[in-house]
């Protein structure tokens, strides 16, 4: 995990990251539904999961 911490994220991992976030920020915004919001968030915090889970498994298999 300490490995995970030290290797900086590729360009591609960071606008991924970033266009991720952008989009569910964009359908808060415009939501006046806070199912919907909770929803959104769940969603975005899924997707940083599986990237870092994917960094794990990738620095596991070096």
């Amino acid at each position: 995990m300490a490995k995970l911490l030290n290797e900086p994220f590729t360009r591609k991992e960071k606008r991924y990251i970033l266009d991720m976030i952008q989009g569910n920020i964009n359908r808060i915004a415009v939501s006046n539904d806070i199912e919907e919001i909770v929803c959104h968030l769940n969603f975005a915090v899924d997707r940083l999961s599986a990237l870092a889970y994917s960094r794990i498994k990738e620095l596991k298999e070096d």
